[in-house]
Formats: C-alpha cells, structure tokens, sequence
C-alpha cells in the first residue's frame, strides 16, 4: 500500500506554504502525485429585508479571491518544482455549495487528504474551511496540519490512539505508508471508565504484531485519562513521546442533517500541536 494520488486542500495564502511543506516531501517520499485543490469561495445569499420583494446574492468576495488563487497556484508551483514533486494544479468553483463538498468530491479519489485546522480568526475560514466535514465525510484518510507546533513529514515519531474500534483499526492501516517511514511508533492506549466499561481492556500486542510485520517498529504504552478527558491525553502523551504525527479515528455521526464529533476527536482538532491523520 502506498499513496499515489495525494490530495491538498489549498486554501489560505498565509497557510499554504506551511501545508505544502507536509503535502510536497511526502509526496516525493511516496513516489506519489500531488494534486493541488483550490476553491473558489461560495455565493452567499442575504435573505430580503425591509420589504424587499427577493435575497441578494452577493459574489464580490469570490472575484476579490482572485488575487489568492493567483498566489496559491504560485506558491504550490513553486514548492513542487524546487523538490521534484509529480504535482497537478486545479481550481474547482463551490458555486451555491461549500468549500468542505468540493473537497470531499475531490477526494473521493485521492489515498490521502491534506488540509489545515480551522482558524476562526482567519475571515474566510466559514466559507472556505471545515477539516471536520471532510474528515466525516470522504471515506478517506485526512491529514490534518496543525496551525502551530510539528508539521513535518514523512514523520520520524508516530502515536497512535488505540483502542480496538473499527475507526482504529481502519486508521493504523490508513496510515501504513507513514508509519512504515517512522522511526519509532508508540501504539498508545488510553482508557476511560466509560471505554472500559463498553470496550473491555483491549491491548496493543495485537496490533503491534501486525505492524511489525510491515517493517513497523512499535512499542506500546497505556495511559489513563482524567476525568475521561481522552483527547487531551492523547495530546499530552503524544507531546511526552516526542511525536511529530498523531493517528487516530474519528468517531462522529450526522444528526438532523449536521455532522458531529466525538469528545475526543473534536478537542483534537481544534487543540492539537502535531499533525494528525485521522480516519472514519
């Protein structure tokens, strides 16, 4: 298994170089073909008012992005030819839809998904980024990089969140390509009451012997969260191992038509210092 088609979601002009700095040695490390997504920002619809017989459909946002997408086919020109990288540039418009449907579309087709946490400072960011969406929704591997801390790759120390659930399972294999790069792994179990209680003690021998088979080297260790707070002791023991890439699952599921995260997962996302893949 390896990943041939990578897909990165280029977005932000602060942030892409930071994105592509994961997206472009991981490609060339992987022999595979790095495909460059932007897009175009949606129309936004301002219902009537004040009597007004209809809404007003406003795109002046999406002709002054011009000048980004201008910037970001540059920029990812650039960090492609300087490593020799199999690269593709594609702008895709979201028209009436979201920026989080035009990537899920994209990369149906990909092995791997790269984009960046959400910045809610960023004045785009709730037109043109949700990492949660896609990551519930592309039936793909997504590679999260984070806005601060380690965002290096292939990645030399790996943790990975276990605990012997089907999301789990299907993100340690997800992440096979990296993992068998690593240095080191840490297959890392953390327990709540609640998981124990459901779950049963599931250890990491198991999965430990199946990754050694692929060349892995692991080792596996436990820890227990506080107060059943499992992504932040995901995130502390992931910062005590020394790792520059966390695997887990993402537990969610939709309601009335809206996705939602599990705990663990969304405290991960919107707190996390090391880039994260992560599976549904």
């Amino acid at each position: 298994m390896t990943y041939k088609t990578i897909l990165a979601h280029c977005h932000d002009v602060r942030r892409v170089e930071r994105l592509l700095q994961v997206a472009v040695p991981l490609a060339r490390a992987v022999d595979g073909h790095l495909l460059g997504v932007a897009v175009i920002p949606p129309f936004v619809v301002v219902p009537a008012m004040d009597g007004a017989a209809s809404s007003v459909t406003v795109e002046d946002h999406r002709i002054a992005y011009a000048k980004d997408l201008a910037a970001l086919q540059g920029k990812f020109e650039d960090a492609t030819s300087e490593r020799g990288a199999l690269s593709e540039w594609r702008v895709v418009d979201a028209s009436f839809g979201t920026a989080a449907d035009c990537i899920v579309e994209q990369g149906r087709c990909a092995d791997l998904v790269i984009v960046a946490q959400a910045d809610s400072e960023w004045s785009s960011s709730a037109l043109l980024e949700d990492p949660e969406r896609v990551v519930l929704s592309v039936g793909r591997p997504v590679l999260v990089v984070p806005n601060a801390g380690a965002a290096v790759a292939p990645p030399k120390r790996v943790s990975i969140a276990w605990n012997g659930r089907r999301e789990a399972a299907r993100a340690v294999f997800d992440a096979l390509p990296l993992l068998q790069h690593a240095e080191l792994v840490d297959v890392l179990g953390v327990n709540s009451g609640q998981d124990r209680a459901s779950h049963g003690d599931l250890p990491a021998a198991e999965i430990c012997a199946a990754l050694a088979r692929h060349g892995v080297k692991c080792q596996s260790s436990e820890a227990s969260a506080v107060s059943g707070d499992v992504g932040a002791e995901l995130l502390r023991q992931a910062k005590a191992f020394g790792a520059d890439m966390l695997v887990m699952g993402c537990y969610g599921h939709s309601r009335l038509r809206e996705f939602v995260l599990g705990g663990a997962s969304r405290y991960v996302l919107r707190n996390m210092h090391v880039s994260v893949l992560m599976s549904h």
